[in-house]
């Protein structure tokens, strides 16, 4: 499996979403909190030193084969991905400046991009 596989399917591990959602939450009351120091350290060093290891020691290959592996290799192209990265970094904006409809319209976003292939057929 190549790199590009790889950071395609440890998006999909429980551990990599667990991480991202968790500390997502977490950052965003920090920076709701104006704590400029923690907010970025638990947005940022959580989620990447998770994909760190899942990208060098996780066994991909059943997500691969999996309809949980078909449905990212078919709804999440790199513009999905970039775009539900966008959606995080508006809801830390909108914590930053105490925006509650800003917070919500970042993770709807997330979450709209995850939703992007439910209820569509696959190529």
């Amino acid at each position: 499996m190549n790199f590009a596989e790889r950071a395609l399917y440890h998006q999909i591990h429980p551990a990599k979403l667990f991480a991202d959602i968790a500390t997502a939450l977490v950052a965003i009351d920090l920076f709701w909190r104006q704590a400029l120091v923690p907010g970025p350290i638990i947005a940022l060093l959580p989620p990447l030193l998770v994909s760190a290891v899942l990208m060098r020691e996780a066994d991909f290959e059943r997500y691969r084969a999996s309809p949980m592996g078909a449905y990212p290799r078919q709804f999440m192209p790199p513009w999905v991905q970039a775009l539900r990265l966008f959606g995080v970094g508006v809801a830390f904006y909108a914590a930053w400046y105490q925006f509650p409809a800003g917070v919500i319209s970042g993770l709807a976003l997330v979450a709209i991009c995850w939703a992007n292939g439910i209820g569509r057929h696959p190529r």
